[in-house]
């Protein structure tokens, strides 16, 4: 069942207000997360991203990741990378999130060094993330 979402949010409080009541499943999150899309996120949490969030939001593009959406959640990561106390944010992961991103950050490797037209330039892209977020 998808939950629609007529507008999308336009900053951090809509959008908190619709991760947290409106969406319940991760995969309606994986999905709305997407459809938000990397600069309309990197926007929306330009400040700061509230305390939890990140590391929900790394669980579920994680547990529903899929191969051919690997370059919209390389954008989505790199806008996320780029906020206001970003490593404040990272810092407050907890175990099963530092998994989480680690597991993602890999799936993301294989994948695009697996499919790229030019590998190298995927591995560099990919650990520029790794080292983003602390892997």
């Amino acid at each position: 069942m998808q939950i629609k979402v007529d507008k999308l949010p336009s900053n951090a409080h809509e959008f908190s207000k619709v991760w947290k009541y409106r969406l319940k499943t991760p995969t309606e999150r994986y999905n709305f997360l997407l459809r938000v899309g990397s600069q309309r996120l990197g926007h929306i949490f330009r400040n700061e991203i509230s305390f939890g969030l990140l590391g929900e939001m790394i669980s579920v593009l994680n547990g529903n990741y899929r191969e051919e959406d690997s370059g919209e959640l390389v954008a989505v990561l790199q806008a996320l990378s780029t906020v206001n106390r970003f490593s404040l944010s990272l810092q407050f992961l907890d175990e099963s999130e530092r998994s989480a991103r680690s597991q993602l950050l890999q799936r993301l490797h294989q994948t695009l060094v697996k499919h790229a037209r030019q590998p190298q330039q995927s591995a560099e892209t990919v650990n520029s993330l790794m080292s983003a977020y602390s892997v």
